[in-house]
């Protein structure tokens, strides 16, 4: 089983060091790395230099919480692992602190014997009468600028809310469907961590390449890493391929767990040791997350386990 791991990334290189050189030790396993454009990439560099079959994505863009460049970055890493020499059975969605609590050779096994499977849930949240998933696409959304990362005053916050109500008025009726050279999307929603096959990244790349009113719509969605990829596979005949699919609608991503196990009360939870067991006891190959200095016993205490 050859499977291309596509890490997005912006911090703790160190962290980003260690998964890559456990995973890689898998003769069949590979990494692809996106460093946000805001951030140093030296780091990354340095630390991943000694680590066979890691690659660099050769453009490289800035990403923002909550904006389409995510959305650009994972397609950056899916074109470049596509294009590799190796002809690779799965594409895999890790964001930069997860951490693998399974074996190489149990990560490879579980993909095998499920071949052909896409791992990406997800429910359809057009036409909704529920305003905690409509305010996803009818509220206009721009967050690809560092308005959000920098100090701003009162003045300049309402200045900027103000701009984004005023666009809204033009978002504010759709109902949750692009449309495009007659056909129909229904936006669906689920988490930004996944698992594909060979067939649908490459469906999903030519998707991105030759849907232009598709990818305008998305830009101002709110999340669009958590709608775009899902939306596209939820529309097509890839979705009675998926692990789930005609879901019914559920808040929170938590129910949209596809391989990683994450707790995402009102931010997402950094394991430490004491999670071990109850990480240790669900069906899933990775978590979300974990951070140097506070996760480093639990991290010691899996890579144990896992070599036991």
């Amino acid at each position: 089983m050859k499977i291309a791991f596509l890490n997005l990334c912006h911090t703790e290189p160190t962290i980003v060091s260690r998964v890559a050189s456990k995973l890689t030790a898998h003769s069949g396993f590979s990494m692809y790395v996106h460093v946000d454009a805001k951030s140093d990439i030296e780091p990354f560099e340095v630390a991943l230099e000694d680590i066979q079959n890691v690659y660099f994505t050769n453009e490289r863009v800035k990403l923002y919480w909550g904006g389409f460049n995510a959305v650009r970055a994972t397609i950056l890493l899916l074109r470049q692992a596509l294009n590799s020499p190796t002809s690779y059975d799965y594409f895999i969605v890790l964001q930069n602190l997860d951490y693998p609590i399974r074996s190489n050779d149990y990560i490879s096994n579980y993909f095998s014997e499920r071949k052909g499977t896409e791992f990406i849930r997800a429910c359809s949240i057009a036409r909704t009468k529920d305003w905690h998933f409509a305010r996803k696409y009818r509220i206009y959304n721009q967050r690809d600028d560092d308005f959000y990362t920098k100090k701003r005053s009162k003045q300049r916050m309402y200045l900027r809310y103000a701009h984004m109500l005023l666009k809204s008025y033009g978002t504010i009726l759709n109902d949750g469907i692009v449309r495009e050279n007659g056909e129909e999307f229904a936006i669906h929603y689920g988490a930004a961590q996944w698992a594909i096959t060979r067939k649908l990244a490459e469906y999903i790349v030519d998707f991105f390449d030759s849907h232009p009113t598709y990818n305008k719509y998305m830009k101002h969605v709110q999340f669009p890493d958590e709608k775009y990829f899902h939306t596209i596979v939820h529309n097509s005949d890839f979705k009675y391929n998926c692990v789930k699919y005609n879901e019914p609608a559920k808040r929170w991503l938590q129910n949209w767990r596809n391989l990683h196990y994450f707790e995402y009360p009102r931010e997402i939870k950094v394991f430490t040791e004491a999670d071990f067991d109850k990480i240790m006891a669900e069906d899933v190959l990775f978590i979300r997350k974990v951070r140097e200095g506070i996760s480093n016993d639990l991290m010691n205490r899996i890579d144990s386990m896992i070599a036991s």
